[in-house]
């Protein structure tokens, strides 16, 4: 199965990037199937890549190799890419760490993949049709691997995996795992994403050396990763807040599972099951001197970035009005579409509009084993800054 480019369209590829969009095809798309391991040609028949196809998505080709000779078509091609990138994730993590990504898409081309594992469980997101064409060796060699629960998770019930998710092995729902030697539960079934957000694993670490002795706010609070770190490293006191009762019934599972107390008798820590948003608006002023916002993604598509940055400047504007004087602020965005450079001008704006004194002292991304590709900016998806407040303008 051969596609050839557009003239105008190799650049891109020439340059490593792992996507082709429809309209940079030339020929060759007839009688294809998706999830087709193609040839990618330049217009003049120059073998360029090899990728799955996708008839249904404006990307219709996802790059996984650059090499004529690897054309991904034998299990062993994928065994020992994967084992390479397993040896590799291993030497990355920290000590006392057993919860970590494997397969990060893209970020380790393998396009479409994604594998979170909490100590011996494995998760799994398959996300374009090559990916589920993989499944089965993908299922034997996370197996082999000694993972004893093999989770496969969609995202809805019409997702592209064909349907909800379901168990290849075991029956682990909610396995424990360490980060740092602290301990945590994914809630795999229910939970976010994969069930825990990995990615925040070094900026979590980061609010340990800053906690201690603080008044912390910890919005969007999900699992309360966060609180437990601030906890554990001294905080005067922790409040976590989310509008759901459910993640915070998970966040306090966690405090249980550290040691932090029981649900009636946390002594430094409180559980507000708020709206984020309402909070922030009504809070007292000068309480909190290190605020946490870590909001979910406000935007999946390009549309819709205009909307998403007012929700990113109101919510730090509003902990930035209300904040102790010197107090500080590790603000995320987790929105593909919302770049490092515009993020900063969105925390500007809010600190323009709050008329207050800001500086940044830490920018922030995704935990080393989310690494992205420098051919594939787009998978810088995760940006943070910590900023301290330092008074009125």
């Amino acid at each position: 199965m051969v596609i050839r480019l557009k003239k105008t369209k190799e650049k891109a590829v020439l340059n490593f990037h792992p996507w082709i969009f429809s309209g940079a095809i030339a020929s060759g798309e007839s009688g294809l199937v998706s999830g087709d391991i193609v040839r990618v040609e330049s217009s003049s028949g120059e073998f360029l890549a090899w990728g799955h196809y996708d008839s249904k998505s404006q990307i219709r080709i996802r790059l996984f190799s650059f090499d004529a000779a690897e054309s991904g078509d034998l299990e062993s091609y994928w065994i020992s890419k994967w084992n390479l990138i397993y040896e590799s994730k291993q030497k990355l993590l920290p000590i006392d760490t057993t919860g970590f990504r494997l397969f990060h898409s893209e970020g380790d081309s393998v396009p479409g993949i994604i594998v979170d594992c909490y100590h011996r469980t494995a998760v799994m997101q398959l996300k374009t049709p090559g990916a589920i064409k993989l499944r089965n060796w993908l299922v034997n060699f996370l197996s082999e691997k000694g993972f004893e629960t093999i989770f496969e998770k969609g995202e809805k019930p019409e997702e592209k995996s064909g349907g909800d998710s379901f168990f290849h092995k075991g029956n682990q729902t909610e396995p424990s795992f360490t980060e740092h030697g602290v301990q945590f539960i994914a809630d795999i079934t229910k939970g976010q994403k994969t069930g825990f957000f990995l990615d925040q694993r070094d900026n979590r670490a980061l609010v340990s050396r800053y906690s201690k002795g603080k008044t912390v706010l910890n919005t969007f609070a999900y699992s309360g990763a966060f609180s437990v770190y601030a906890l554990l490293a001294g905080a005067k006191t922790v409040h976590s807040l989310d509008i759901s009762k459910q993640a915070i019934e998970l966040c306090e599972r966690n405090l249980v599972l550290n040691g932090l107390g029981s649900p009636e008798n946390f002594d430094r820590h409180k559980s507000l099951v708020l709206d984020s948003f309402d909070y922030l608006k009504t809070m007292d002023s000068d309480f909190y001197d290190l605020i946490i916002l870590d909001p979910p993604a406000f935007t999946k598509s390009i549309a819709t970035v205009n909307q998403a940055s007012r929700g990113y400047k109101d919510i730090n504007m509003r902990a930035m009005k209300k904040i102790q004087t010197g107090g500080l602020i590790f603000t995320f965005s987790c929105s593909q579409h919302i770049s490092f450079d515009l993020f900063k001008k969105i925390v500007f704006g809010a600190a323009k509009d709050a008329k207050k004194r800001v500086r940044i002292l830490h920018h922030l991304t995704q935990s080393p084993d989310h690494g992205y590709s420098v051919f594939h900016p787009e998978g810088e998806y995760l940006k943070g800054l910590v900023i301290q407040v330092d008074g009125d303008t």
